[in-house]
């Protein structure tokens, strides 16, 4: 591509084309040594894109910038994804004053 293509080019294309695989092969590199991996790349505004590779180990904090990453706008989605998971990993949330006060008590497997 010579230099009066890349004008043309939208910043999601360059991304796809120029960073992408490169943070692929960095969360492949980490993922392969047992770290975790999540990044997020806003190459316009509400347009972005995630690579992550969480391993089986993935501490708390990993998963919720993964579950933030995924959700985008949808602050219910994140925290459903989120209680759902304190939930199925048995992780203490009794010192959220949020949780304690959105009764997440009636959410169960089947909201979304």
């Amino acid at each position: 591509m010579n230099g009066n293509d890349e004008a043309t080019v939208t910043n999601e294309e360059w991304y796809d084309r120029e960073i992408a695989p490169k943070l692929l092969e960095l969360s492949n590199l980490c993922g392969n040594r047992g770290m975790s991996f999540v990044s997020t790349v806003e190459y316009a505004p509400g347009q972005r894109s995630r690579t992550q590779r969480l391993t089986p180990s993935a501490g708390l904090e990993m998963k919720m910038l993964a579950l933030c990453a995924a959700s985008g706008l949808n602050v219910d989605g994140y925290m459903i994804g989120l209680i759902r998971y304190c939930r199925e990993h048995n992780i203490d949330t009794s010192q959220s004053v949020f949780l304690n006060q959105s009764s997440p008590d009636q959410l169960t497997a089947d909201e979304t």
